[in-house]
This record gives structure tokens, C-alpha cells and sequence, in this order.
């Protein structure tokens, strides 16, 4: 077997400091590489956590948790020597969403007992990256920060998503684009299949030389933002993002390939997408796998991945994942961040109330990822729903 990346889990159960900067810096030390990245003088480096929610603490699962980056923070002030920057950009559009989520996850608190830097991505100086090939997307801009660094390091929190399956490495880096532009990237790619595709694009130009999973307590169920929280009991660490995250979902029960950003980047040749080809070091995946880890309610992508032939899967995809947003008037705050966020004008509010023009929703699920609330309802199309009763009929798929 060729062995071309790996993977190191280590067990962690606590977000108790001293425990968590072990589990990283035991990780780190497993990983290929990690002191040649950290030698030849004093690095800048970049650790982009993911900061989704601007009002949901550390407790609720929804953004990287600040004690992982803390321990990120020592470990590269300690072991390196470097200067180290914390920065991303929120999923919320609301005007100060990005401070605000950096106060809410206490990352503040993070930054000045250590000296660290706090760069808001929709602040930075951005750049624009023109991309060939038939890309997705041929142009976005990007926070400057992120080429400035000589080393950039993505925090993912292990999560399920809604349009994606699940959130890790790949995801993570939609947040290097600043603010409003992260809007534009669901515009241009409104099918789950092209969004996919996009978020590989993203990754391509960022490629973080380290990701380090906070996977200490994940998200299940409707993630990314209204699932509930998981003891998981993992740091994930590795060089290869592609790699970590299919290690990461097969450990909550997912077939790797079935992860449309894992697969579309290994396809594109930007990392490793086969297990038997990564080496895990520290604990091994069938000690640590939960396969009763809930999954999105939206999906039914495994039936088409398992019993379609490769040229029409991704249509197939589109079609059985397609979904539209729905208002749970019970739960909603009117706080209109979901209104705010939507990139394509489809939520709007009349006499108070949000309401939903189905015509114009692309089931980008930018309101569900905002709403703290579990207001938001994304609900499949009718092909959709034939899809899933068939992947269930066949157990192939999981709620």
C-alpha cells in the first residue's frame, strides 16, 4: 500500500486547556513535516477558526471552540516562535456579525492574553484571485492576509450540513472570502452539486498547509448550525485537508466518497481521497467511529452515488437534494438575520411576519446556517422525497 498523507487522531474529552493543548500538540507532532513548516525563522502564521454564528456560544457546538485555538496559539508561539494571527469572516451578513462572533466564541479573550492578532476578513485588504480551467468560480476576492501568511492553518468544527453532507477542511475555507461575496458564490452556484464544485475552487487557492479538526464535541442532525451538539471526544490533525476529511466522516458514518467536496477535490487531484491510502496514527477509526451519528434530514445522495453510474450522478444529486425554505412561525424571533442573508432576495417580511418566495429560493441554505433559532425548514422537492423513501426502503439512507 502507498501510503501519501496522514492523519492523526488523538483522544480528547474535555475542553479542559491543559488537556486540549496535549491532544494538539500530540497530534501536531504526528503529523509529516510539522517542524520543517515551523523552521527557517520566525513564521506569520494564520489560523482561521470557523466563526458561523455571531450570538451562539462556545457551548452550542456551532464555531470552533476558542480552547482549541488557544492551544493552537501556544503551541506555534512556543514550539515556532511565530506570530500568529487568528482571522475569518462570519456566515452571518448582519454589519458587525464578524467582531461580534469573535466576542461571542471568547476568541477575544484568546487575542489578548496571548498577543495574538484579530484580523476580520471583511476588513482586511482583500485581493482578487482569477481562476482558468472552467472553474466555477472564475473570480472572487479574498482576504489578503491569507497569501500574506507563510503559514495558514484551518480550524474546522466537525459538523453536519444540510447541502453539503458535512463540514470540515474543504468547508471551512468558503470563510477566507469576505462578507457580501460569500453571497455571490451561492448565486453562481446555486445547485448543491456546483456549490460543491465552488468550494473546491476556494480550497485550490487557499490550500491551508495544517488543518486541525476541533472534534471534541461535533454537530449532528441539521447542522451546521440547527443540530445539537455531540461528544465526539477528537482532535483531528493533518497536513492533507482532503484526506482529514475523509477520515473525519467516516468516523461519524459517512462513505467518504459520498461527501461531494471530498470527491470532487480528490477527482481534481488536490489531496488524498482514498483510506486505504492515508496512514492514521493515534487512535485507529473503528475505536473511535460513531455510526449512530445523526445526519442531515436533507439528504438521499447515497442512492444516487451507490446505484448510478458516475455521469449522471451529480444531476441526480441536484434533484434529490433540491430544497426550499420554509418559516417555523413558532420559533421565529423576527430577528430577520435569515432575510438579511439570503443571497438571491427570496425572504422578505410582510407585516412582520418572514415570508418565502418559492420561485426565486436556490436552497442555498444560507437562512438555516444564520438562524439561531431552528426557524428555518428546508424542505425537498417531491422527487426528493421519492429518493429518500427509496434510499430508506433500502437502508442506505440514515436519519
Amino acid at each position: 500500500m502507498e501510503t501519501k498523507a496522514t492523519v492523526a487522531i488523538t483522544r480528547c474529552q474535555e475542553y479542559d486547556p491543559k488537556q486540549v493543548y496535549q491532544a494538539v500538540k500530540t497530534s501536531l507532532e504526528q503529523v509529516d513535516g510539522i517542524h520543517k513548516l515551523l523552521s527557517n525563522g520566525k513564521k506569520k502564521v494564520l489560523l482561521k477558526p470557523n466563526l458561523l454564528s455571531a450570538s451562539l456560544g462556545p457551548e452550542r457546538a456551532v464555531n470552533t471552540h476558542p480552547v482549541v485555538v488557544r492551544a493552537l496559539v501556544d503551541f506555534f508561539q512556543k514550539e515556532g516562535g511565530a506570530e500568529v494571527y487568528i482571522g475569518d469572516s462570519c456566515g452571518s451578513l448582519r454589519s458587525g456579525s464578524t467582531n461580534k462572533a469573535f466576542k461571542v466564541t471568547r476568541l477575544d479573550e484568546v487575542a489578548q492574553e496571548t498577543g495574538a492578532h484579530w484580523i476580520n476578513f471583511d476588513q482586511d485588504k482583500h485581493i482578487e484571485i482569477k481562476k482558468t480551467n472552467g472553474a466555477t468560480l472564475p473570480t472572487f476576492k479574498m482576504a489578503g492576509i491569507v497569501k500574506d501568511a507563510d503559514l495558514v492553518v484551518s480550524i474546522p468544527k466537525l459538523k453536519t450540513h444540510g447541502l453539503t453532507k458535512y463540514t470540515g477542511a474543504i468547508k471551512n475555507t468558503l470563510g477566507v472570502i469576505p462578507a457580501n461575496g460569500k453571497k455571490n458564490v451561492h448565486v453562481q452556484a446555486p445547485k448543491p452539486s456546483v456549490f460543491a464544485r465552488a468550494l473546491v475552487d476556494i480550497y485550490e487557492e487557499v490550500k491551508p498547509h495544517l488543518t486541525v479538526m476541533d472534534a471534541i464535541v461535533g454537530m449532528e442532525g441539521n447542522g451546521p448550525n440547527a443540530g445539537d451538539p455531540r461528544k465526539v471526544g477528537l482532535i483531528i490533525a493533518g497536513r492533507d485537508g482532503v484526506a482529514l476529511d475523509v477520515v473525519a466522516s467516516k468516523i461519524i458514518g459517512y462513505e467518504p466518497m459520498s461527501i461531494p467536496t471530498t470527491q470532487y477535490a480528490w477527482e481534481r487531484g488536490l489531496g488524498v481521497g482514498e483510506l486505504s491510502k492515508i496512514r492514521v496514527l493515534g487512535a485507529e477509526i473503528k475505536e473511535v467511529a460513531i455510526p449512530d451519528f445523526k445526519r442531515s434530514s436533507s439528504f438521499a445522495q447515497d442512492f444516487a452515488l451507490n446505484f448510478l453510474p458516475g455521469a449522471v450522478f451529480a444531476k441526480f444529486f441536484d434533484i434529490s437534494t433540491t430544497a426550499t425554505s420554509s418559516v417555523c412561525e413558532s420559533n421565529c424571533t423576527r430577528c430577520y438575520a435569515c432575510v438579511k442573508n439570503c443571497p438571491v432576495g427570496a425572504m422578505s417580511t410582510v407585516e412582520g411576519r418572514v415570508v418565502v418566495d418559492k420561485e426565486k429560493c436556490i436552497g442555498c441554505y444560507c437562512c438555516d446556517e444564520v438562524c439561531d433559532y431552528k426557524a428555518i425548514e428546508m424542505k425537498r422537492s417531491p422527487m426528493g422525497e421519492v429518493f429518500v423513501g427509496i434510499a430508506k426502503f433500502l437502508r442506505i439512507e440514515k436519519t
